[in-house]
């Protein structure tokens, strides 16, 4: 999938609580909220789909950072390049702190990501146990 493919599908929805997944397609929409956007970005349109690849870039290449811009906020870096719900395009680091991003020092680091999706995902499986 193509960026502005993806970007056409995607709608801002706050979710309730951290939620951390690679968001799906429901009904010809992606909804979600700025990690929603950052995770469908590295699944969708740079791992084209796979999980492997997705994994692998992100233990790898890719950074979901956290900034400050009146609240919490995800953002994704690859390759020197930043990407948010905001812009919905590969921009400078200076770009996006021309939006009134600060990066915190620590960016989620790969394990963060990773236990936030699983504790997602365990939380799901309980709900729908009970």
């Amino acid at each position: 999938m193509i960026l502005d493919t993806f970007n056409s599908l995607f709608e801002y929805k706050a979710d309730q609580g951290d939620q951390w997944r690679i968001p799906k397609i429901k009904n010809g929409k992606i909804l979600g909220d700025c990690e929603d956007y950052a995770l469908g970005v590295l699944y969708y349109v740079i791992a084209e789909k796979s999980l492997l690849k997705f994994w692998w870039l992100l233990l790898t290449k890719a950074k979901i950072h956290y900034v400050r811009n009146n609240g919490g906020h995800a953002v994704l870096q690859l390759d020197g390049k930043y990407i948010d719900n905001w812009t919905k395009d590969w921009v400078s680091k200076q770009e996006m702190e021309a939006l009134g991003h600060k990066f915190h020092f620590v960016f989620y680091l790969t394990y963060q990501v990773a236990v936030k999706m699983l504790y997602t995902k365990v939380r799901e499986l309980i709900k729908g146990i009970l």
